[in-house]
C-alpha cells in the first residue's frame, strides 16, 4: 500500500498540481482518487514526524517515495540525486574534473591503481599502490571507492588535499592537487592482437563513443587491421545515439539498426544506417557476457541479425527497455522507461522482471550464465536462427574461466597480487610485457609467508600457474597502466582465444552477406 500511495503522490507531482488544488466539484473521479492518496501520504508523513522513534528527514521520505514509485514500474526507471545526476552527465560527456587517478576499494582502504598520464596525480608524484587515507582532512576509513570519487571530483581549478599512505614511509604523504579536466574515454583499449587482428574494447556508451571508435578503427587500419574483435563485455549501455553511431560505421546501407515502440505499441520508430553508407567490410567477432546490456545489446543484436559478424561469450543481460533522462530543476534527474526496443529481426530481448527486483538483479547461478535462450525463434538475414527474450545468446557460448577458490580468496580478500606487484616495481623494475618468472614467484611465496597469508604447499603447487598469471597482470597494471594489464589478460582469455579461432567463420559469413546484398535490397533466405 505504501508504494501505491507513493506512486500516486509522485504521479500528481510530476504531472502538475492542477488536480490537487482544483475545486472538488471540478475534479474527475481519477483526480479525486489521486488527491485522496496524496492526503493519505501527507498524513503518514505527519505521523512519522510526530511519533516515529527516529523520524526521517523530508529529503529521505521524498527520495524513498520516488524510488518506491518507480520500482513499481520496471527495474530500470530510476531517480538520481544531485551527485548521481552530475556523475551520469560527466560519464556521458566523456570528461570530468578530478585528480587523474584510477582507484579501487580494497579491504584495507581505497588505493590508487594507476594514474592518468599528465594528470594532477602523476605530476604531483602520487603512485600506484598509494592508499588514500584522507581527503580534505577527513578520514576515508570505511569509505567505498564511489564515496572517494565523489569527493575527489569537483569544479575545474579547485584544490583538494589528499593524504596517502605509501609502503616504506612511516608518515602519511600529503599532496595539494588542483582538479583539471580528465578525459573519460569509453573506448578503453584498442590494439593489435595479431599482425592482422585488432581488438577494440568499449566500456560504455557516451556522447563521444562513436568518434572514439572511428579514430581507434582508423588507427588500427594503419597498423594492418584486416579483421576486428569488438569487446562489449561488462558494457552496461549508455547513450543510445552512440550505439547507433557504431552501427552506422559497421552495417551496410539502409539496414535497420533498431526499432522502438512506446506505450501500448504506439509511437513506433525505426533507425537505419544511411542509404549511402559504404563501410569497408572486415570479418567481425563481438564479445559479450552477462554484464553486457542495453546499448551494447543493440549493437550486438544488429550485427547478429544482419549476419555482419559472429558473437562469442555468454548470454547478455537482457535489457530491452529504453530510458529517457528528464532533468529536474537542472540538478537532479529521472531516468524513465518510455519505450521498448527490438532488434532488426523483431526480437525483444528484455528479461522477465515480474518476480521482483531482488530476483532480477541477482547474479546468475554458477554454470548457467551461458545457457541457451528459451524465447521465440527469429531468423537473421541469412536464415540463421536466433532467439528473443532473456538477452542475446552468442553464436559460440564460451565460459570465461574462473579463479580457483584459493586464488580468488588471496586476490580479492587480501589483494596480495597488487600489493606485491607494487613492491616488485620499486625493488626490481618491470619491463613491458614481462611475466612473473620463477625468482619473482619465489619472492612472492616468501612474502606471503611473512604477511601471514594462510596457505599450504598443496595450495601453492596446485595454483602456481594461475597465481603467476594474476601477479603478471598486476605487474603490468602498476608499471604501465590498466591497458598493459588488459593486453596481458587477452593472451590468456578463453573467450578472446575463441574469437580468434572463429574469425575464419566470420569471414565466410561476411562473404555470404556480400553475395546476398549483390542480389538486391531486401533479400534474405527466408524470401527465397
Amino acid at each position: 500500500m505504501a508504494r501505491w500511495v507513493a506512486r500516486n503522490w509522485m504521479w500528481v507531482l510530476v504531472l502538475g498540481t492542477t488536480a490537487i488544488y482544483a475545486p472538488l466539484a471540478g475534479r474527475t473521479g481519477e483526480e479525486r482518487s489521486r488527491a485522496r492518496n496524496l492526503d493519505t501520504l501527507a498524513e503518514v508523513m505527519s505521523l512519522l514526524q510526530k511519533q516515529g522513534v527516529e523520524p526521517p528527514t523530508p529529503r529521505q521520505v521524498s527520495h524513498a517515495s520516488i524510488q518506491g514509485m518507480l520500482h513499481t514500474l520496471d527495474p530500470h526507471s530510476n531517480y538520481m540525486d544531485e551527485n548521481e545526476f552530475r556523475m551520469m552527465r560527466e560519464d556521458q560527456r566523456g570528461s570530468f574534473f578530478g585528480i587523474g587517478a584510477i582507484i579501487q576499494q580494497h579491504l584495507d582502504g581505497v588505493v590508487v591503481v594507476s594514474t592518468v598520464a599528465g594528470g594532477p596525480s602523476e605530476r604531483a608524484g602520487i603512485r600506484a599502490g598509494d592508499y588514500i587515507r584522507e581527503i580534505d582532512g577527513k578520514s576515508t576509513e570505511g569509505w567505498s571507492s564511489n564515496q572517494a570519487v565523489q569527493k575527489l571530483r569537483g569544479d575545474k581549478g579547485t584544490a583538494v588535499e589528499v593524504a596517502v599512505q605509501r609502503p616504506g614511509f612511516p608518515e602519511l604523504l600529503r599532496f595539494t592537487l588542483t582538479r583539471s579536466e580528465i578525459p573519460s574515454n569509453t573506448v578503453t583499449h584498442a590494439f593489435m592482437l595479431t599482425p592482422t587482428t585488432g581488438l577494440i574494447s568499449i566500456k560504455d556508451f557516451g556522447e563521444q563513443t562513436s568518434e572514439e571508435f572511428e579514430r581507434a578503427l582508423a588507427g588500427l587500419r594503419k597498423q594492418g587491421l584486416k579483421e576486428l574483435i569488438l569487446d562489449l563485455r561488462n558494457n552496461g549501455g549508455g547513450v543510445l545515439d552512440a550505439a547507433l553511431g557504431i552501427c552506422r560505421q559497421i552495417l551496410g546501407p539502409g539496414e535497420l539498426i533498431v526499432s522502438q515502440r512506446g506505450r501500448d505499441g504506439r509511437d513506433t520508430s525505426e533507425t537505419r544506417s544511411p542509404k549511402g553508407a559504404s563501410p569497408e567490410p572486415f570479418p567481425l567477432v563481438v564479445l559479450i557476457n552477462r554484464a553486457s546490456a542495453s546499448a551494447s545489446e543493440i549493437v550486438t543484436g544488429a550485427i547478429q541479425d544482419h549476419d555482419r559478424g559472429l558473437v562469442v561469450g555468454q548470454t547478455s543481460w537482457g535489457k530491452g527497455l529504453v530510458q529517457s533522462v528528464l532533468a529536474i530543476n537542472r540538478t537532479r534527474g529521472l531516468a524513465l522507461t518510455t519505450a521498448r526496443y527490438y532488434t532488426p529481426s523483431g526480437r525483444s530481448i528484455q528479461r522477465d522482471y515480474q518476480h521482483g527486483l531482488d530476483d532480477y538483479f541477482a547474479p546468475p547461478e554458477d554454470g548457467k550464465e551461458g545457457s541457451q535462450a528459451k524465447g521465440p525463434e527469429f531468423k537473421t538475414d541469412l536464415g540463421r536462427t536466433v532467439f528473443g527474450g532473456g538477452g542475446i545468446t552468442p553464436d559460440f557460448v564460451v565460459d570465461p574461466g574462473r579463479l580457483s577458490p584459493f586464488t580468488a580468496e588471496i586476490r580479492y580478500r587480501h589483494s596480495v597480487f597488487f600489493k606485491f606487484a607494487v613492491l616488485e616495481k620499486e625493488k626490481f623494475g618491470i619491463k613491458p610485457g614481462q611475466a612473473a618468472d620463477d625468482p619473482a614467484m619465489a619472492r612472492f611465496k616468501e612474502w606471503l609467508t611473512a604477511q601471514k597469508v594462510p596457505f599450504t604447499e598443496e595450495d601453492w603447487s596446485k595454483n602456481l600457474e594461475e597465481m603467476r598469471d594474476q601477479l603478471s597482470i598486476e605487474m603490468q597494471n602498476v608499471a604501465f597502466g590498466v591497458d598493459a594489464g588488459f593486453r596481458f589478460i587477452c593472451g590468456k582469455d578463453p573467450q578472446v582465444k575463441k574469437a580468434l579461432e572463429v574469425l575464419p567463420d566470420a569471414a565466410g559469413l561476411l562473404r555470404r552477406k556480400v553475395a546476398l546484398a549483390a542480389e538486391g535490397p531486401g533479400k534474405n533466405l527466408a524470401q527465397r
